[in-house]
């Protein structure tokens, strides 16, 4: 009788103890802080979203918005580029779509600080919730949906001469020349921001771009507009990443897709036996 006494009470007071939404102080940023690693994500990412955020991360599927807090209760969301997925996420997004798991409605997309028609097309991850709900329960639901998703290559912050080949006018007469048109909340930068060495080196990247039709893009060509925006050149794929830190994830999900597939071929070699 004592024991399960103890036990009733000490199921009450961690049910009492339990943090919930109306917990959550709300976390305001715009959609342009700067993230460069996994760890800044707990810098902007409010705590009942952190784990699905850290996850699609990991997955190198980019996250640019999210929301879960005391002061919208009602539910808890986050937004993911529908263009850094790959063409197997792809699918595994729409297919979510047509079933009503995800949405991707325009005005679901972003809000007076993120214009969808700038930043491409979002999917919105959301559940419902309310003042009540567990954090650790939101985390897991959003977790969740987001497991249908598989690992992928990272396919923003990454630049492959047939990108800079063919958008090397892709500002569309702006002042500014949009590296890379999938703007992200990562890198992206407004017109007004940018510097007047900036936009010089702009544009002689436009113009070496303009000369490099016809016989395209060699290595030295691609460490030479590596150096000018202060990106890494990868000889082993030819292509730009930003900084070491998109290197570094390209790198691990090679390291780890090339173990799986080396895995999934020993399971499927059939063993002989030597007859005596």
């Amino acid at each position: 009788m004592i024991d399960d006494a103890k036990t009733d009470l000490g199921e009450m007071c961690d049910g009492k103890n339990k943090k919930r939404l109306r917990d959550v102080e709300k976390i305001f940023l715009a959609g342009n802080t700067q993230v460069n690693c996994k760890a800044d994500l707990k810098k902007i990412v409010e705590e009942p979203c952190l784990a699905v955020c850290e996850d699609l991360y990991d997955k190198n599927i980019l996250t640019c918005w999210s929301s879960a807090n005391k002061d919208a209760p009602d539910r808890a969301y986050v937004l993911i580029r529908y263009e850094s997925l790959d063409d197997n996420n792809k699918k595994i997004a729409d297919d979510m779509i047509a079933k009503g798991i995800l949405s991707d409605e325009p005005r679901y997309q972003f809000d007076s600080f993120n214009a969808a028609q700038e930043y491409g097309k979002a999917l919105y991850l959301c559940i419902n919730t309310t003042p009540d709900t567990e954090v650790a329960k939101i985390s897991e639901k959003l977790c969740q949906i987001a497991a249908a998703f598989l690992p992928q290559d990272i396919r923003y912050n990454v630049y492959t001469p047939q990108y800079l080949l063919e958008n090397y006018f892709a500002s569309g007469g702006n002042k500014s020349f949009a590296f890379p048109s999938l703007k992200t909340a990562i890198c992206g930068e407004k017109d007004e921001d940018i510097k007047p060495d900036r936009e010089a080196v702009l544009t002689s990247i436009k113009i070496m771009m303009k000369y490099k039709q016809e016989t395209g893009l060699s290595a030295d060509d691609m460490r030479e507009v590596a150096d000018k925006i202060g990106w890494l050149y990868n000889a082993e794929d030819g292509r730009l990443y930003k900084d070491q830190e998109t290197l570094r994830r390209h790198n691990e999900y090679l390291k780890e897709h090339l173990a799986t597939n080396n895995s999934r071929q020993q399971a499927s070699t059939p063993v002989i036996s030597k007859e005596r």
